[in-house]
């Protein structure tokens, strides 16, 4: 069965999955938590006005958009070219999957209060084996964020859960990096539900401050409605897990890999359980990427 068929019948499986969204809250106080959610994303952006690289990623008006629901949630990226480089330099570059800095703010479902959860410098630690020494920059990078949004509630994660390479998940390709690159995106752009959110190099932005990484990139992208299916009732995984954060990197011994975020093993670190929905985007996710990265 190729690629493109698998694709299409996982799609009418998640058509089929409509129906099982899970009541919602009623439009007028859906619209109340989105304006605080939204006010708290604002108060994120004023704190990272002047990095060069941003995106945000409103989940919720996505999914609306599909004529499907997940709670309000919105999830801002920013990248400080400086501080990745010299975390990823003679460190592992599964680093670069857990960077650059990105801030979520979401409610639960059924509740009223905007929440923030962001990646800690603790948790990037704990899952790549890491001295803190290493991330104090990364650290006070955050506290820029925190120090406006001191009275929000904050979603932390318990670290000791956390191991090394907790939930990433690693392809080996069979071909050298730009032509990885190149078969992933051809790929991506072939998925009728899918869209294209950009990409960043870390090679590239490690070169202009005089600092050598083997090649290094994060693809990003993501299916709006099957997201919203997946999110429905665990809308922190638009942390981590959505959009999707695809790094494909040449390792040290020549070999090129792809890696991204195992979307169960996160719900159940946040939620202690993981949907079908989520199961199918795994099975999907694991299946294209792998069927893009082999010989044939």
């Amino acid at each position: 069965m190729n690629i493109y068929r698998r694709a299409a019948i996982t799609a009418a499986l998640f058509a089929l999955l409509s129906c099982t969204d899970e009541p919602h809250q009623g439009s007028t106080a859906v619209s109340e938590i989105s304006a605080k959610v939204d006010a708290l994303d604002e108060k994120i952006k004023s704190a990272i006005v002047g990095y060069d690289w941003q995106l945000t990623l409103d989940h919720h008006r996505m999914a609306q958009n599909e004529n499907s629901y997940t709670p309000p949630s919105i999830v801002t990226f920013f990248s400080d070219p400086d501080v990745n480089s010299r975390i990823l330099q003679n460190n592992s570059q599964l680093i670069a999957l857990d960077l650059p800095f990105k801030f979520l703010a979401y409610a639960e479902p059924g509740g009223n209060d905007a929440i923030l959860a962001y990646t800690s410098a603790e948790f990037i630690a704990s899952r790549h084996d890491l001295p803190a020494s290493l991330l104090v920059e990364y650290s006070e990078r955050l506290d820029s964020v925190l120090n406006l949004v001191e009275n929000s509630t904050i979603s932390e994660v318990e670290t000791e859960q956390i191991g090394k390479d907790f939930a990433i998940v690693k392809i080996k390709s069979d071909f050298d990096f730009e032509t990885t690159i190149e078969r992933l995106k051809e790929t991506i752009d072939s998925l009728p539900d899918t869209i294209w959110f950009g990409e960043l190099d870390y090679q590239n932005d490690a070169k202009k401050i005089g600092i050598e990484l083997n090649p290094t990139r994060l693809l990003l992208f993501g299916a709006p409605e099957p997201g919203a299916k997946a999110m429905n009732s665990t809308p922190k995984l638009g942390l981590d897990a959505f959009c999707q954060k695809l790094l494909v990197f040449e390792d040290k011994g020549g070999a090129v890999w792809a890696a991204y975020n195992d979307i169960t093993a996160f719900s159940n670190l946040y939620y202690d359980k993981a949907t079908l929905p989520q199961r199918l985007i795994k099975r999907r996710l694991k299946s294209t990427i792998s069927n893009t990265l082999e010989q044939n």
